[in-house]
């Protein structure tokens, strides 16, 4: 059944999550894809037996341990260990529908380019109930360019299954000091996007699971930081393709951003604990020091 079919390369980065990753594994071991699978756990120095539990999980799983040095390098150095056509990312803390790689390899397979492609998730609780506020993202509407992802990102890392030539050209996740609180993620898809098309299916294929450690994706200001951050990354990444973008394009642009962050205080407070909105103006005056 898997002849003519190319073999995914699926990545999970894992640090101290050991009772999420057995649910994990069981969404890619669920996958109704009929493809061959390559998975590859990256410990990431865990304090947990998070290496342990993925090895001994019936499905059969790479598992490199190496010193704890971040998301972003946990996810290049699986990057590295890849040997697939495509690669798909997947956090130890979120779960896959069943269907999730097969709508999307189904539909690239009439694709005639390398591409990055994405598709919508599913918000929560840490014990399974669906979330309160905003529980599905991004809207089915979205028209994904490069342009409106400069504006935001959009893109659901664990939702992500990108051809390996888009990597080979862009690289990996950046791992900089300015990133290494977040950003990395959209910093990558901006760059794959400046070259390669970004291909949007609005139907639900990941469920991401909130709990006290997520890092930016729960907390307002880091991730208004993290996408001001990774704006920067991408000039500074490719100066002679991005002359246009001069440093008073970015400073409106981080404008705008902080604007509708000021918007979305007053129309959804429920999101932003109070001081956020100070918070987001102190990065955003840090961020136009450095354009």
């Amino acid at each position: 059944m898997s002849a003519n079919r190319p073999l995914v390369s699926v990545v999970i980065p894992a640090y101290d999550q050991a009772e999420f990753i057995e649910g994990c594994l069981d969404s890619v071991a669920a996958q109704r894809w009929e493809g061959p699978l390559e998975v590859i756990v990256v410990d990431d120095g865990s304090p947990d037996d998070v290496g342990d539990r993925a090895r001994s999980h019936p499905l059969e799983t790479t598992v490199i341990r190496q010193p704890n040095r971040g998301v972003a390098a946990a996810r290049n150095r699986g990057i590295d260990q890849a040997s697939g056509e495509w690669v798909a990312f997947l956090d130890a803390d979120d779960r896959w529908t069943p269907d999730k790689l097969q709508f999307q390899l189904d539909a690239l397979r009439e694709f005639s380019r390398p591409a990055l492609s994405f598709c919508r998730y599913r918000r929560l609780t840490a014990d399974g109930r669906r979330a309160s506020i905003a529980p599905e993202h991004p809207e089915p509407q979205l028209v994904a360019t490069p342009r409106r992802l400069m504006w935001r990102n959009f893109v659901g890392t664990s939702t992500v299954l990108v051809h390996r030539r888009c990597l080979q050209r862009c690289g990996g996740f950046p791992e900089t000091e300015q990133l290494a609180a977040g950003g990395q993620d959209y910093a990558l898809w901006l760059r794959i996007a400046a070259y390669f098309p970004l291909v949007y299916f609005p139907r639900i294929g990941m469920e991401y699971t909130l709990h006290e450690d997520n890092r930016v994706g729960a907390d307002a200001v880091s991730h208004h930081r993290g996408g001001l951050q990774a704006l920067k990354d991408f000039v500074d990444w490719d100066p002679a393709r991005f002359q246009s973008l001069s440093p008073a394009a970015l400073a409106a642009l981080a404008a705008l951003r902080t604007g509708k962050f000021a918007l979305d205080t007053l129309k959804f407070p429920r999101r932003f604990p109070t001081g956020s909105l100070t918070g987001a103006l102190r990065e955003t005056i840090s961020a136009l020091n450095d354009f």
